[in-house]
């Protein structure tokens, strides 16, 4: 027998098959999809490789033939179906399919079984029938008999659940032991499965008619196109319950289910919902896990032990092989696309996934990406809409724009404008709890001295450094360097060292100063610690035990708070400048997705939106609260710009330690890519041209035809990559 196999090494030069003999002794535990431990290279050196192939035939010679040396595992960690997705996402993606392979291997898979974890058990032994009742009333040996009577009663079971029920029996167990009674042994089982979760308080609701259309809706198109269904409902619309309804419906027919959420900070609260409604069949994975944890979802996935998984992208590949459905929650996010290699979509992904397995696709956000309306404007997909809140008494909230401009010409210094202020108070006053969103963490988002003007940047990145003020301290947020914070001027030696601008941290020492009396959190990546960070914070507020929250887009979307009828979003135009072509679309969905916190409950809601440019048509529209109004204005400006949807580009990233090899090595690429016919804007420098120290330049390539730009990219990659590598330059495709 030989195995086809794919070596777990991402590089060009080694991404195909490679042919090796199965020894006897393997035959029969060896299955497409395992992983396997092979020699390669003048060395000899053992690696690991994926079997993605089994015959009875090779072309490699006998004297060449190289064996399989081990099986780690007894079980195959890819099905056919995600080899199959592998290869689409190597030509989607452009990129190795060795690296495909192991974007989907589980997470926590080691060489070493030691995600297995040995349990003590205890159970009746032969002679156990004849020790019931002998110690009943027995006052000395009482503990005896609940132990028998409660192995009688349950029958095998942890050592530990019997020592919780039966408290002080470890003599008594000793006892039966000796006598030939009971046995204690120890079983290799999987570490405990990950249960955090924030509980859930709501109870089960039967759909409005709104609901009930779109769950129809899902059913036709099930049963005929099986094209991707867009549900787009308002916040608060009660998206959830109709993903609940759909699994249920799945779940009946003994097929599974995946729900993608876009944040890590979401996953709690979803799990805590799907927990209570499916009990023991749903679980949840996420990279906040350790490594066991993890394994521990993919393995009762695998064998059929549960039916919904919950979690990030990375949760796609859930080796269920009985998929009815797939769900996108906020499928707009821009979280769903890796950055790194392969820099895949996991929304497109999804939709591959469902076309290879015949699962059907389901989409949900209130604030749909440009490119899924457009396709549903062309017939790509169905479209469902729910336009009402679901609870009753619940209504969206006023939304007001404050211009920050004017609040400066009239003197007012603060983070918080005059009525953002006022109505913090009132809802202090009223026992109304208040969510402040800003986009950036931190304290300032510079440090610069007043006397010279020099602007403390890091020495390995093209961006100033950020100042916090818990470690009073300086820190790159690109590459993670840290300094302490300076005294005088490096440049001219002044003291007139000052913070510009304003993060999560500065915020919230305003508002502590503002409001003494009020209960402060605060939630970013620097207060998020441990893969029960997210938890702890969200459950206080939950809870009543603050008035405030203050966060960056980890408390944006998807929460469901009821008290809460305040939501500030202070510089609410940060999205609007950062150079992309979606810049727009960025700020509008994030506007109007913080904006949906609000009011959630029967105390109605406010939401005020602190701007620099107020009559931005993103801005407007957000506060408008107009979906189509923002979308007819975009889709004509990407079709006379000729961005994506209405073209397919790509973005060609060059790094390199040295400027000038990067910028000959980006040249050049032009020069092969006008050979496809294809435009090209660029190269030119990165907007942050140097990262963790390695320059940064790209370029876009656009086309009518996905199928042309696909081509030309994979084809000049191919031809350039090594020639770039020898430079030290790299190049990393990517579409946008």
């Amino acid at each position: 027998m030989f195995a086809q196999v794919i070596l777990s090494i991402s590089h060009t030069n080694i991404d195909r098959v490679f042919d090796y003999g199965v020894p006897a002794g393997l035959e029969n535990r060896i299955r497409i999809g395992m992983r396997v431990r092979v020699p390669f290279g003048r060395g000899e050196k053992e690696n690991e490789g994926y079997v993605v192939g089994l015959s009875r035939e090779s072309e490699v010679k006998a004297d060449k033939l190289k064996y399989i040396t081990s099986i780690p595992d007894d079980f195959a960690i890819f099905s056919p179906e995600m080899i199959e997705l592998a290869k689409w996402m190597k030509e989607r993606y452009f990129c190795t399919l060795s690296s495909c392979l192991k974007t989907i291997m589980p997470g926590g898979i080691k060489d070493r079984n030691d995600y297995y974890v040995s349990v003590r058990y205890i159970r009746p032994a032969e002679n156990f029938i004849n020790y019931i009742g002998v110690y009943d009333g027995n006052k000395r040996k009482h503990k005896r008999a609940e132990v028998i009577n409660f192995l009688e009663k349950n029958g095998e079971v942890r050592l530990a659940e019997l020592k919780n029920a039966v408290k002080g029996a470890d003599y008594a167990i000793n006892e039966l032991k000796k006598e030939g009674c009971v046995e204690v042994y120890d079983r290799q089982e999987l570490s405990r499965a990950y249960t955090g979760c924030i509980e859930d308080k709501s109870e089960p609701v039967t759909l409005n008619d709104e609901q009930k259309t779109v769950v129809s809706v899902w059913e036709d198109e099930r049963k005929n196109k099986n094209r991707p269904l867009l549900i787009h409902g308002v916040t608060g619309s009660g998206k959830t319950e109709i993903y609940i309804k759909i699994i249920e419906k799945v779940i009946a027919e003994g097929r599974q289910a995946i729900v993608l959420v876009p944040e890590i900070s979401l996953t709690p609260l979803m799990t805590g919902r799907f927990i209570k409604r499916f009990g023991d069949l749903a679980a949840v994975t996420h990279s906040k896990m350790n490594r066991r944890e993890r394994f521990n979802c993919w393995k009762r996935a695998a064998d059929g032990e549960i039916s919904v998984v919950i979690g990030p992208r990375s949760a796609l590949f859930t080796p269920f092989d009985r998929l009815g459905v797939i769900i996108v929650d906020e499928e707009h996010e821009k979280s769903y696309i890796s950055e790194t290699t392969p820099a895949y979509n996991a929304v497109e992904t999804a939709e591959k996934l469902c076309e290879i397995s015949g699962a059907s696709l389901v989409m949900g956000t209130a604030t749909p990406s440009v490119k899924s309306i457009y396709r549903a404007y062309n017939g790509d997909i169905r479209y469902a809409s729910l336009k009402n809140r679901a609870r009753e008494g619940s209504h969206e909230p006023e939304i007001k724009t404050v211009d920050m401009r004017r609040e400066l010409e009239s003197g007012n210094r603060s983070v918080l404008s005059r009525e953002l202020f006022a109505g913090i108070r009132e809802n202090l006053k009223n026992g109304g709890q208040t969510m402040l969103f800003i986009n950036r963490r931190g304290h300032s988002t510079f440090v610069s001295c007043r006397n010279c003007g020099y602007v403390l940047k890091c020495p390995h990145c093209d961006v100033s450094y950020k100042y916090h003020a818990s470690g009073d301290r300086l820190v790159c947020h690109y590459c993670g360097n840290v300094i302490d914070k300076p005294n005088e001027c490096p440049a001219c030696g002044s003291t007139k060292i000052r913070y510009f601008g304003a993060g999560t941290q500065k915020i919230e020492e305003s508002v502590k100063k503002y409001f003494p009396e009020a209960k402060v959190i605060r939630m970013d990546s620097d207060t998020v610690s441990g893969k029960n960070g997210y938890i702890d914070i969200l459950k206080k507020f939950s809870n009543g035990e603050a008035d405030i929250l203050i966060g960056t887009q980890m408390i944006a979307k998807g929460h469901d708070f009821e008290n809460v009828s305040l939501v500030g979003v202070l510089a609410a135009d940060l999205s609007l400048n950062t150079g992309e072509y979606d810049a727009a679309e960025r700020t509008f969905q994030l506007i109007t997705q913080v904006a949906g916190r609000a009011g959630r409950g029967k105390k109605g809601g406010k939401v005020i939106v602190q701007t620099y440019s107020p009559d931005n048509p993103a801005v407007q529209a957000a506060a408008n609260g107009s979906w189509r109004e923002f979308y007819e204005k975009e889709i004509e400006y990407r079709k006379a710009m000729g961005y994506p949807p209405c073209v397919e580009c790509a973005k060609i990233e060059f790094t390199g330690k040295d400027e000038k090899c990067v910028i000959k090595g980006a040249q050049d690429t032009a020069d092969e890519l006008k050979k496809y016919g294809v435009k090209i804007l660029g190269p030119v420098p990165e907007i942050i041209s140097k990262v963790k120290d390695e320059y940064r330049w790209s370029m876009t390539v656009k086309h009518t035809d996905a199928e042309a730009v696909r081509k030309a990219v994979s084809g000049t990659k191919a031809k350039m990559e090594r020639e770039l590598e020898a430079s030290g330059v790299y190049i990393n495709p990517r579409i946008l």
